[in-house]
């Protein structure tokens, strides 16, 4: 089974100063390929032409632009934005299961290792989701995952800081379905993979950078993002979403907010200062004291009165 991934980068269309890296793919079969091969040729012809079909790359980023939005709200259709809602409803009807991570930690964002001896979790976490798929629908296939290419230096690091992390760690060991070393490849019109992984890597990037306009398309893609069951019976996805770390207040603790990044703004307290904190998206904006307004003096309570 093949698992490919591409990576993009966006700042935040909402809170100024919040960017995000999403690491995101499909997976296909290797008995699937050829046939999603011709079939992804066949939606190349049918909404362009055979010149295109043949020679042209999928771009997420030219399927999804701000331009298709601009015509589809004016009645007009564009091939772009038509040939992208039929990949995603391909990828649905082939069920080609769709795995990712968004991260939002300035950090580790990029999805380039520095410390080979020390896999980043962002890795960490899409492993272990592809993994858990693999023993419940393929038991006796192994994951090769494929990654775009991103210049020698980068490719080096990660692939040694992936292969240490299965190799010489009980957690990685564990993970025996994923073949130990991954693979790099250069994106092109044949590699029919790393189009898909561009652009389920573009709608889910453009979701949470808070674009408007792709969250119908972000929700037909969805029906491609497993689920699992945990042990306790709560349901974990396949696209896992690393929020940024939450600000201190003056007393040094951190609130205690349970949020994750599907809930809505909502009111938690330092455990320490007993400060109000307003989560807002995905991060806390501030911290500020609860003002309440004063009561009236009770009779007996030894306050001068009026």
């Amino acid at each position: 089974m093949l698992f490919f991934f591409d990576e993009s980068f966006r700042e935040s269309l909402a809170h100024p100063g919040v960017s995000l890296g999403a690491l995101c793919g499909v997976g296909v079969s290797e008995a699937q390929l050829r046939r999603v091969g011709d079939d992804i040729y066949e939606l190349k012809h049918k909404h362009f032409d055979l010149e295109f079909a043949r020679s042209s790359e999928i771009k997420g980023k030219e399927l999804f632009k701000n331009y298709v939005f601009a015509l589809q709200k004016k009645g007009m259709g564009s091939k772009n934005l038509a040939l992208g809602l039929a990949l995603v409803d391909y990828i649905y009807t082939r069920h080609l299961p769709v795995f990712g991570c968004v991260c939002f930690e300035k950090g580790i964002q990029q999805f380039r290792v520095d410390d080979v001896t020390a896999l980043d979790k962002t890795f960490r976490y899409l492993f272990e989701r592809i993994d858990t798929w693999m023993k419940m629908h393929r038991p006796n296939e192994k994951a090769l995952i494929v990654f775009d290419d991103r210049g020698y230096g980068i490719n080096r690091k990660n692939a040694e800081a992936i292969t240490n992390f299965f190799q010489r760690s009980n957690q990685g060991a564990a993970m025996d379905s994923i073949v130990q070393t991954p693979l790099f490849a250069i994106s092109q019109a044949q590699n029919v993979g790393l189009q898909l992984a561009d652009v389920v890597t573009t709608i889910i990037s453009l979701r949470f950078c808070s674009h408007v306009d792709i969250k119908p398309v972000f929700t037909s893609l969805k029906r491609s993002i497993p689920t699992f069951e945990q042990k306790g019976g709560a349901r974990v996805s396949a696209l896992k979403v690393l929020t940024q770390t939450f600000h201190t207040c003056k007393a040094g603790a951190r609130a205690s907010c349970p949020l994750t990044a599907s809930q809505r703004a909502k009111r938690a307290r330092c455990p320490r200062s007993g400060l109000r904190v307003f989560r807002a998206g995905r991060e806390i904006s501030r911290l500020v004291e609860r003002q309440s307004a004063p009561r009236p003096p009770r009779h007996g309570d030894g306050r001068a009165r009026d």
